[in-house]
């Protein structure tokens, strides 16, 4: 009786695993850097903030720069209604995904600089992205 119980909670717990998304990022492609470098967002990063969206997007460098980088995040705040956005946090990193540089900016400070993307960049067709694939209310 007592191992019948056990097996049928050891079930349970594995048909709930199963039925959770796996844990992390889900980098998903939006287009493409005028380089042909990938442009993602990772959807699972994108919530709702004060009366903005927040999100991580990326590009994984066709060419390392100088520097070794070959990876770029960036942490963005997106106002979707008015088509206005700031990054909060761009993390670049090297092959074996070692950092290069982290800088982050006070909320306070980035919100000062919320503005217009420029049009026709990979930082406009992100914000555009997640804005897009933000959940629904």
């Amino acid at each position: 009786m007592r191992m019948t119980g056990i097996l049928m909670l050891m079930a349970a717990s594995a048909a709930s695993m199963a039925a959770a998304p796996p844990p992390g990022p889900n980098w998903v492609r939006v287009g493409s850097h005028i380089d042909g470098s990938p442009v993602e967002v990772d959807t699972r990063s994108i919530r709702p903030w004060g009366g903005l969206v927040r999100g991580w997007w990326r590009i994984t460098l066709a060419t390392p720069r100088p520097d070794g980088t070959v990876v770029e995040k960036h942490l963005d705040a997106v106002d979707c209604g008015r088509g206005l956005s700031t990054t909060l946090e761009q993390v670049t990193q090297r092959p074996d995904g070692s950092l290069v540089d982290d800088a982050r900016e006070s909320q306070s400070a980035a919100i000062t600089r919320l503005g217009a993307a420029t049009p026709g960049t990979t930082g406009e067709m992100a914000v555009r992205a997640i804005c897009r694939l933000r959940p629904q209310r």
